[in-house]
């Protein structure tokens, strides 16, 4: 069995982009950038923070992983989210009268 290198945080990390619970919709920043569509434009919550090479990507570079409600969960770079602010965040399944 190979010995995976990889450190995924699912706790806050000082110096990451992002904090754990974080409020953050999908973007593309980049023309070429490949995102699933199913995600591009929604809200989601980080979840975790996935360092495949520790050494050079620990703590200012991880890859994201943000849950969207009804959607999954993929993985992202930093460039391709951004953070909603709170008060614009509505949890997926609630109702509010307009």
């Amino acid at each position: 069995m190979k010995h995976d290198p990889s450190l995924i945080s699912t706790e806050d990390v000082d110096g990451a982009p992002v904090r754990i619970g974080a409020a953050v919709m999908v973007v593309r920043t980049e023309p070429d950038d490949v995102l699933s569509e199913r995600f591009l434009g929604r809200v989601g919550v980080v979840v975790a923070l996935v360092f495949d090479d520790p050494p050079s990507q620990y703590p200012a570079d991880p890859l994201i992983q943000v849950r969207v409600a009804g959607v999954g969960e993929d993985l992202f770079f930093a460039r391709e989210i951004v953070e909603v602010p709170q008060g614009h965040f509505v949890a997926f399944g609630s109702s509010s009268s307009g």
